[in-house]
């Protein structure tokens, strides 16, 4: 992974608009860069999901990512809530990439995709990242889809 991160964001932007993708999801990039999202999902019924791109990373098991954007003019922060509707999330350490709506997000500053089960086996309330994962269909699906 770069260590540079506009080119660490620029490929989790991509690997997240290649998973989207591959599940058969129409994906848009707008010709602007100052907008708050990344990506676009247009649903097919005249309405589009936006999508703001983000690197988690992977900490005892869970992936961690931010829900606002900081720089040095705004050190705390700008909240992304009310102008996306989810976050496209890629853990290089996973592999994997995932789609987050900003209804199953707790908390306004870091969010947390649980990978495996705590260990004080508390289960309520805890956002897994299996739960969000973007995943193609098996072979056997598209197959059988296919086949109608």
């Amino acid at each position: 992974m770069p260590k540079n991160t506009t080119a660490r964001g620029e490929l989790s932007e991509w690997e997240i608009a290649l998973a989207l993708a591959r599940t058969g999801k129409n994906v848009l990039r707008p010709l602007s860069a100052g907008l708050r999202y990344d990506l676009a999902i247009d649903n097919g019924d005249g309405s589009i999901t936006r999508v703001q791109c983000k690197t988690g990373i992977l900490r005892n098991g869970v992936i961690l990512f931010r829900t606002y954007n900081a720089d040095g003019r705004r050190p705390h922060g700008v909240r992304y809530f009310g102008q996306v509707d989810a976050f496209g999330v890629y853990c290089p350490q996973m592999r994997r990439a995932y789609l987050v709506p900003l209804s199953a997000l707790a908390t306004s500053g870091t969010a947390y995709l649980r990978v495996g089960s705590p260990r004080n086996g508390q289960a309520r309330r805890i956002p897994y990242a299996s739960t969000f994962e973007i995943s193609a269909p098996s072979e056997a699906e598209a197959t059988s889809s296919a086949n109608g």
